[in-house]
């Protein structure tokens, strides 16, 4: 076997190949070079400065060859054609409701996408199988939703939510606490905007230049900021050129545009969530609630009610002089603006304002200091009521009025409107109620917002009538059948709606389930969702029969019951509403001139004196309630009614009221 051996090269060898290989190196780099320098672009810049570039454009040789562009079928390029009209048109229409049309659209289908969305959850998620925890979120999901859309929204979905509000006692409690919000003030219309719709009202009656408000109104008067701002409209103070102190209603400009749609968007989830899916009998109602709510935004519709409920209580002996409508000025009033006479009052709410001691209408609402001297002369029976629980807050002067004359006045002259007039003000809420003091020491009530009336049939208001002196004498064939000509099922359960109070003159039922006799109403609340179902369906049989204004009478009652709770429930309110009906019906009688026979008029002169004595009764019960509360301390008459009530509505219907359920 040969071996072959490699002998490394020669020193000589191996410095002339390093040599060699060095030389063609700095020749490829010299050349590279030379290369670089030649792609190298000199120029200028703008300070003066020579700068080289070297990025050249590569030669069109080395560019790939081109493509044809990419060919669309004709089915696609139709689709991308559709959806490039659908959005252009979208968003025209998007910015078109936006900007011209205060998103008059936009706003009623993000409502139904709410709504829509709130019945998925419920659907999904409310069941049997579910814990009380999981229903209280569900609960406040759907509460937070609404409240949500309603304040986004604004306008009449505000009036709606606070509708929702009034009755959110008989929905659970998270739904109480979120709508508290509603009766918070709204926010203002800016002064353009005002200016805006006192000139569309009034630009061509008031030519000129200028300010329009300095055109109709006394120049200067015209308070720009609102001193009172609603759902629907705003109130400025002013003084007409004449000199009268105004108050100017001018409704928000947005809500003419929206008024329309927003009610009919109502309509629809009423019937569609609200019957359809959660079955429900509240669609019947909405053409009532949106015939009302429609007429609450027409100004002129407010002027006639004012004036109209001014001549009711100018025309009834026993209300002149004790009730007063501000007066109206129909030559400055159009269907979005109102001008009335400006009243200087107290809220019917400032309790501390109204009973504090008189001294002149300047010192109205400031402190009340008493010196030590006079301190120290109190007796004990004087120092005691100063360190009482109400008198221990800042005592101010002020109207130096008795809150049971108040709340006399109050609840007689909504009495008048239910049984006499057939004009009832369905809002009579502590801040469209002011009261002033009458040179005679006596309470005035000034009623405010006229807005909102219902007009009843001399049938209903006979039938009412007959059906509330029928509550006090225990009558139960004629309960039992008004109840059934307005298609209401169940007599006993409505007696205790009208009175808002049990009513213990019929069966067994109620009486049991007030003196806490019953075995405890549903035992979970999917089972108390499905009493509720279950009860209002055979509650109301025949929708078409029962009288509508019952919805707003039912609201009336409710707050004057909630104003005489808030003021420490000094008038038995049942015993002035039944005397007013017995009144309304021997009125009514007279003025028939229906002729009675012998045992008629016996029978007649019967009822009466069971009603008159259990009236009585009612007074003693009422003045127990307070002597009781006043000595050893506990719960007034209106509280304990509240107190039966709630009992009621939670073995009947599953609904666990909350508190202060009627206060307004």
């Amino acid at each position: 076997m040969k071996i072959r051996v490699h002998e490394p090269p020669a020193p000589g060898n191996l410095s002339r190949k390093s040599t060699s290989e060095k030389k063609s190196k700095s020749h490829s780099s010299s050349s590279s070079k030379s290369e670089k320098e030649k792609n190298v672009v000199t120029y200028t810049d703008r300070h003066g400065n020579t700068v080289k570039d070297g990025f050249t454009p590569p030669p069109p040789s080395s560019l790939p060859k081109p493509r044809p562009p990419r060919q669309f079928s004709p089915r696609a390029l139709k689709y991308l054609r559709r959806i490039g009209y659908t959005t252009g048109l979208v968003g025209t229409l998007y910015l078109t409701d936006a900007y011209l049309n205060y998103s008059t659209f936009s706003r009623n289908f993000y409502a139904v996408g709410v709504c829509a969305l709130i019945a998925a959850d419920y659907k999904l998620n409310f069941g049997r199988n579910k814990t009380g925890g999981q229903l209280t979120a569900l609960h406040a999901r759907a509460a937070d939703r609404i409240l949500n859309l309603c304040l986004d929204n604004g306008g009449l979905y505000q009036k709606i939510g606070q509708a929702i509000a009034m009755q959110s006692a008989v929905l659970p409690p998270v739904v109480q606490q979120r709508f508290a919000k509603f009766f918070d003030e709204t926010p203002q219309a800016s002064f353009a905007e005002v200016e805006k719709v006192l000139q569309e009202e009034f630009g061509e009656r008031f030519p000129g230049t200028g300010p329009i408000a300095d055109r109709i109104f006394e120049p200067g008067t015209f308070e720009q900021w609102a001193v009172g701002s609603a759902s629907v409209a705003q109130v400025h103070r002013a003084r007409l050129k004449t000199g009268e102190e105004v108050a100017v209603k001018i409704q928000k400009p947005w809500i003419e545009r929206q008024v329309f749609w927003d009610l009919w968007a109502f309509r629809q989830v009423s019937y569609w969530f609200g019957a359809k899916m959660f079955h429900m009998p509240i669609d019947y109602m909405a053409p009532f609630i949106c015939e009302r709510l429609y007429s609450e935004t027409d100004f002129y519709n407010e002027a006639m009610n004012a004036q109209h409920t001014a001549s009711f209580i100018e025309s009834e002996p026993t209300l002149r002089g004790r009730i007063h409508v501000p007066k109206v000025y129909p030559e400055l009033s159009t269907k979005r603006v109102l001008v009335a006479e400006w009243i200087d009052g107290i809220g019917v709410a400032e309790r501390d304002i109204l009973t504090g001691p008189y001294r002149d209408d300047r010192s109205v609402g400031h402190s009340v200091t008493t010196p030590k001297s006079i301190a120290h002369r109190q007796g004990p029976i004087s120092r005691l009521r100063e360190t009482s629980s109400s008198a221990n807050r800042n005592r101010v002067y002020g109207l130096g009025l008795r809150e049971k004359d108040i709340m006399q006045t109050m609840v007689d002259v909504f009495c008048a409107q239910m049984f006499l007039f057939g004009w009832v003000h369905c809002d009579p809420h502590p801040g469209n109620i002011l009261v002033r003091r009458l040179p005679n020491g006596k309470p005035q009530l000034v009623l405010l917002d006229h807005g909102l009336y219902i007009n009843t049939t001399p049938e209903f208001r006979y039938d009412y009538a007959l059906f509330w002196k029928s509550l006090l004498t225990f009558d139960n064939d004629t309960i039992q059948r008004i109840a059934e000509k307005w298609g209401i099922g169940n007599s006993d359960l409505f007696a205790s709606a009208t009175l808002l109070r049990p009513y213990q003159g019929g069966t067994r039922e109620i009486a049991t389930i007030v003196g806490g006799r019953e075995a405890g109403g549903p035992a979970t609340p999917y089972e108390a969702h499905q009493l509720m179902r279950q009860k209002i369906s055979e509650f109301i049989i025949n929708q078409e029969a029962m009288p509508q204004e019952l919805i707003f009478i039912g609201r009336n009652m409710r707050i004057v019951q909630g104003n005489n709770q808030a003021l420490g429930a000094p008038v038995n309110r049942i015993k002035i509403i039944a005397n007013w009906a017995s009144y309304a019906l021997t009125r009514s009688v007279r003025e028939a001139g229906l002729e009675r026979g012998f045992a008629e008029r016996v029978k007649a002169w019967g009822r009466h004196l069971l009603f008159k004595t259990v009236v009585l009764g009612l007074d003693f019960a009422f003045w127990w309630g307070k002597i009781r509360q006043v000595v050893w301390g506990g719960m007034g008459f209106e509280e304990e009614m509240e107190a039966r009530m709630k009992r009621v509505a939670k073995e009947e219907f599953g609904v666990e009221l909350q508190d202060n359920i009627l206060v307004g």
